[in-house]
């Protein structure tokens, strides 16, 4: 009888997900990699992540998953900590994960890490693109040095590359001379779409930093007060300045159209979405922003500054913008057109089903997984 395909996952930041909202966290890779693992498991691949230490038990099972634990954020000495226990205990978990392929999704130090244990245990390693820049020689993403060092060593010695657009596979061609396969982000379509043409909440969610651009938002709200908004995302954690979460707070204090949550638990995500007349991504660089994807799975239009792979001028999935000003009229234009959200919500959904459904995209990521594997 042949095993099954081992498969570990290096997530540190997973757990949080899997912690029934006990930990309030949810990271855009990290939701891509939890639906990966779940359903991965769910085909038969045995699926092991390596997380952070939460205070969970380890070995624990979640979604069928086996979750090795590794380090304690925090804990540790300036320096010293990078070895002892971050690095330390890191090994030790991938090491006891005993795959055939080790994956990380983004460019880190993390990626590093998983090659070196595959290397160590003659594994495979595959690499999976998150953001656009991840693509790109200057890797703009990454401060340190080392981190830089490690992650062009495991892109280099990677047995596979899996891209989430054909932008990012050009780009690793151009920038590293590496090729990639092109592996789309899934999403789960609700049984029940929204009503886009029915609801009045321009809907906003990410998490509270400059990247994310946040008074673009603020903006939007104070430049139509006749219309509703709606804020929800992640409020960084101390050493990350809290400085736009409390800017949002005070802007709903003087705003009567402005409604600003913090942390929104994955499960209910859908709440939010179903609420929603259109939704806006102000975020200026990405890789397929799974917010996008799940607006369109709910049926909602959306209005945002990045395009991957053109997918929303060809479509007709909602408006792309480049400033604040083009942002504002875009949306006054949308939620002014009840019909014509309906009907690029309909588009919306029926592309998140042909485009980025579980099963097509398990079958094709655990192609990849196989194929790294020699099996």
């Amino acid at each position: 009888m042949t095993r099954a395909l081992r498969v570990c996952f290096h997530a540190p930041l997973l757990w949080p997900l899997w912690s029934d909202g006990r930990v309030a966290f949810t990271g855009g890779a990290e939701v891509q990699q939890a639906r990966l693992a779940r359903g991965l498991a769910a085909r038969g691949v045995e699926m092991t992540v390596v997380s952070c230490d939460y205070g969970q038990p380890s070995p624990v099972t979640a979604h069928g998953v086996r979750v090795l634990k590794s380090y304690r954020l925090g804990d540790g000495l300036p320096v010293l900590r990078f070895f002892h226990p971050r690095l330390s205990r890191t090994m030790a978990a991938l090491l006891a994960a005993d795959a055939d392929v080790y994956y990380v999704r983004g460019a880190s130090l993390e990626a590093g890490t998983a090659y070196e244990a595959a290397r160590l245990k003659g594994r495979a390693f595959v690499f999976g693109a998150a953001h656009d820049h991840d693509a790109l020689a200057s890797l703009p993403l990454l401060g340190n040095p080392r981190d830089r060092a490690w992650y062009r060593r495991a892109l280099r010695g990677a047995r596979a590359v899996v891209a989430q657009t054909d932008a990012q596979r050009d780009s690793f061609r151009r920038e590293f001379a590496v090729e990639s396969t092109v592996v789309r982000n899934l999403v789960e379509v609700p049984e029940h779409s929204a009503d886009a043409a029915a609801n009045a909440a321009v809907v906003w969610l990410a998490t509270y930093k400059a990247s994310k651009r946040p008074d673009w938002f603020l903006d939007l709200a104070r430049a139509l007060p006749e219309r509703r908004f709606v804020m929800c995302g992640i409020v960084p954690i101390p050493p990350e300045t809290t400085t736009w979460w409390e800017r949002a707070e005070s802007a709903a204090r003087e705003l009567p159209n402005l409604e600003v949550r913090g942390y929104l638990d994955q499960e209910r995500v859908g709440e939010l979405y179903r609420s929603a007349g259109l939704f806006v991504h102000t975020s200026p660089a990405e890789g397929f922003p799974n917010t996008v994807l799940e607006a369109w799975a709910h049926g909602v239009p959306t209005v945002s500054c990045v395009d991957p792979d053109g997918v929303v001028a060809r479509e007709g999935l909602g408006e792309v913008v480049a400033d604040p000003a083009a942002l504002a009229a875009a949306v006054e234009r949308w939620m002014s057109a009840p019909a014509r959200r309906a009907e690029a919500g309909g588009r919306a959904r029926a592309y998140a089903l042909r485009a980025h459904a579980p099963e097509a995209v398990l079958a094709q990521l655990e192609d990849v997984f196989r194929r790294a594997a020699g099996r």
